[in-house]
């Protein structure tokens, strides 16, 4: 690499094809394409109604769920962001404040920016290149939930000891007069650029409080958020001071209201009674086939993966045999018919079929004979094993499952079930013990290390709100993750490596991959164009009428 370079980087992703083409098939439903109605007959929105069941902050320090980000992407830009596209493309990292992409030392350490010109916040206030530092400060200040993806700034981590308003990150070098942005790393990170696309980035006016501010923090995007209640929702409605760009368009809706309900049922029923026009509720299997009939049912599909994992420091886990047992015992293809009634795909993989680095693994075939002959060999019948879930219908059904597979296959094993706000940090304190569970992970960017760094890398491994559950470690896996964090393009090469370090952690079995789930969304019969986007979802702004 030169000593300065423009930085291009594009996922070329894969389909899921396989499985969904037999879901399409079952379902007779549309697979994450576009429907476009003929040209003549679209029409605008207007306002579009919207049904989720929950998100937690609409503050861009503080949110951390995609329901969150699906609405925010529209309201907070970021210097770089992704396409409105559908499609793989969707994953390709475009300009969003910046007026390009940025310049790169050869040593992958320092990044450069430069805003573009005239932009404002929707007070009507400029956009300072100040505000982008602010942004990342305010994070350490308020204890966001993203802090921890900037510590690699250099000057950050010791900022975040005592962090200040008067104190400095010295990585980062704004000019407000000539809009330059300039980040220096402590050490390269092939991943930086996608985090300075979380909504952890989005600058936001200095004179932001460090408090929760949910839909009251002006932001620079197509819209803004002007009413919030957190019980029953929020309305988003058009940025005046917006101008759309080459990646980021104006939006059809004029409107958008989003009501907040927790029952599928309801949501559904909603859209059927024509009082919304979409709901991304989780549609109960047994009322797919009826509902189709009454509206648009797109299956999405999104980066995901469903797991049971295993904490190889505790018996009988910590013998490779058991872990491999219990790959060999569960019926992958079953458990998309009882927990999602078929709308999922069976996997063995950690990364997501969407991912250029995945290599469909093949290691543990359906066989419970096998499975039992391996628990006896490991000394490991009737060992009492407590299988930990959370109380969501789906973590249920896939946990009563797994802790029947494990009694059969020579285990004494008992569910626990905790309620969804701790079940996380409950498993994730080594105080626990947790032996075995329900876990899942939807991307937070599209790159490797958001699966492999965060859930399977030993040296990330904390006492505390542990992403590891399996608290696996291996000094051979680390080393290749710690190497390839450097790795600053997905090149073949590169993708290359990382499925090869996935391929040797499955061959030690800390999980039981299980499931790449399928989402089904549902539309108004109203509805003529919908548009998915790879990582945000439905893209609401590019909905219409008929």
């Amino acid at each position: 690499m030169s000593s300065k370079r423009r930085w291009t980087w594009l996922l070329t992703a894969l389909a899921l094809a396989a499985g969904v083409s037999m879901m399409v098939a079952a379902y007779g439903v549309a697979a994450s394409k576009s429907t476009k109605a003929p040209q003549h007959s679209q029409k605008a929105v207007g306002t579009l109604r919207a049904v989720i069941d929950t998100i937690d902050f609409l503050d861009p320090q503080q949110a951390y769920t995609g329901q969150s980000w699906w609405a925010m992407w529209n309201v907070y830009e970021t210097l770089l962001t992704y396409k409105h596209v559908d499609g793989p493309a969707g994953y390709q990292l475009v300009p969003g404040l910046a007026q390009s992409l940025p310049t790169i030392s050869n040593n992958g350490r320092v990044y450069k920016f430069k805003l573009r010109k005239g932009i404002r916040y929707s007070n009507g206030k400029a956009l300072k290149a100040s505000d982008f530092k602010w942004a990342i400060k305010r994070g350490f200040l308020a204890t966001g939930q993203g802090v921890g993806f900037y510590t690699d700034i250099a000057g950050a981590k010791k900022y975040s000891q005592h962090p200040t308003k008067s104190g400095n990150i010295s990585g980062i070098i704004t000019n407000n007069k000539k809009r330059t942005i300039v980040i220096k790393l402590a050490k390269p990170r092939g991943d930086f650029l996608t985090i300075l696309a979380l909504m952890f980035a989005a600058p936001v006016p200095a004179s932001t409080s460090t408090a929760i501010l949910n839909g009251k923090i002006p932001g620079t995007g197509p819209y803004r958020f002007s009413a919030f209640d957190a019980n029953r929702g929020f309305t988003m409605v058009r940025n005046k001071y917006f101008k759309k760009t080459k990646y980021i368009p104006r939006g059809t809706p004029n409107k958008i209201d989003v009501a907040l309900i927790g029952d599928a049922n309801a949501a559904v029923q909603r859209v059927i009674n024509g009082q919304a026009d979409y709901t991304n509720a989780a549609i109960p299997p047994d009322r797919i086939a009826s509902v189709k009939s009454k509206g648009k049912l797109v299956l999405r599909q999104t980066a995901n993966t469903y797991y049971f994992w295993m904490n190889i420091r505790e018996a009988p886990f910590n013998k490779l045999k058991v872990r491999q047992a219990v790959n060999y015992a569960i019926d992958r293809g079953a458990l998309q018919r009882i927990v999602w009634g078929g709308l999922g795909q069976a996997t063995q993989n950690v990364l997501p079929p969407t991912y250029p680095s995945y290599r469909k693994l093949k290691l543990y075939s359906h066989n419970v004979a096998k499975a039992k002959q391996l628990i006896n060999q490991a000394g490991a019948k009737n060992a009492k094993v407590t299988v930990w879930t959370r109380q969501v219908s789906d973590a249920v059904d896939a946990a009563q499952y797994y802790t029947s597979v494990l009694n059969t296959i020579g285990l004494d094993a008992k569910l626990n079930v905790l309620p969804r706000a701790t079940y996380y940090s409950t498993v994730g304190n080594v105080a626990t013990h947790a032996q075995t569970g329900w876990a899942r992970w939807l991307e937070d960017y599209p790159h490797p290390l958001d699966w492999f760094d965060v859930l399977l890398n030993g040296n990330r491994i904390t006492d505390t709100d542990n992403n590891n559950y399996a608290w696996y470690s291996n000094k051979k896996t680390n080393s290749a993750i710690e190497s390839l964090k450097k790795a600053q393009v997905l090149t073949p090469a590169v993708n290359g490596r990382w499925a090869t370090v996935e391929k040797q952690i499955m061959q030690q079995a800390p999980w039981a991959p299980w499931s790449n789930r399928v989402f089904p969304e549902f539309f108004s019969k109203k509805m003529g164009c919908i548009h998915t986007q790879r990582l945000y979802g439905i893209d609401a702004i590019r909905l219409c009428r008929k």
